[in-house]
């Protein structure tokens, strides 16, 4: 957790309950406010001309999101869907900065995590570039293990289906099942009851 809630909310900050599937934010609004979830999922997404969704993050409890155009005045890049029911908190763009101001400390957690974020772009970036779907597959997951993202601590199971890892490594869905199975035959994951367990990818 990037902010503490009773600290949001000692500034001022709202929580407000979204039902799975309601946009929070859509691509090209200003940037308003600032977003922290509490619980639930949320997804961080654009859809192209073609009508075709591209996944940039899925976002945990505790995660912020769409904080980037809050320090450099620019519209949101991407829009913001419930994954499902879910409970964030949010605080006015002019509160926000007032925190960071008092808080240097936070500040500073800002700047590490834009910077992990930057570096996840470029991640991106090149795994996109090739179009090898084990390559793609296996630098996602690689990814998530090494920085317990969207994976379970305690047992390694992956928490993304196969249509939100299709989104985010800009495959088909059949592809990505086809893949995975290929995959688990060379021990790099295990599918039991549908559920998938990474293995030796970190």
């Amino acid at each position: 957790m990037i902010v503490n809630t009773d600290l949001l909310l000692s500034y001022g900050a709202s929580v407000k309950e979204v039902a799975k599937g309601e946009v929070i934010y859509q691509e090209g609004e200003a940037a308003l406010f600032y977003f922290q979830l509490v619980k639930g999922r949320v997804k961080w997404m654009h859809v192209d001309e073609e009508g075709r969704e591209f996944i940039h993050d899925i976002v945990e409890a505790g995660e912020p999101f769409g904080e980037g155009p809050l320090f450099d005045g620019d519209l949101y890049d991407a829009t913001a869907v419930a994954e499902a029911s879910s409970t964030l908190i949010r605080l006015k763009l002019p509160l926000f900065q007032q925190l960071l101001d008092d808080h240097p400390d936070i500040h500073f957690a800002f700047t590490r995590l834009l910077s992990r974020q930057l570096h996840f772009k470029l991640l991106l970036v090149k795994m996109l570039a090739n179009c090898n779907p084990e390559y793609r597959l296996t630098t996602l997951l690689g990814y998530l293990v090494q920085h317990k993202k969207n994976v379970c601590f305690t047992c390694n199971k992956l928490l993304l289906t196969r249509k939100q890892l299709a989104g985010m490594v800009g495959l088909r869905i059949e592809t990505v099942i086809r893949t995975m199975k290929q995959l688990e035959q060379k021990e790099l994951l295990s599918i039991n009851k549908g559920k998938v367990y990474i293995s030796n990818m970190t």
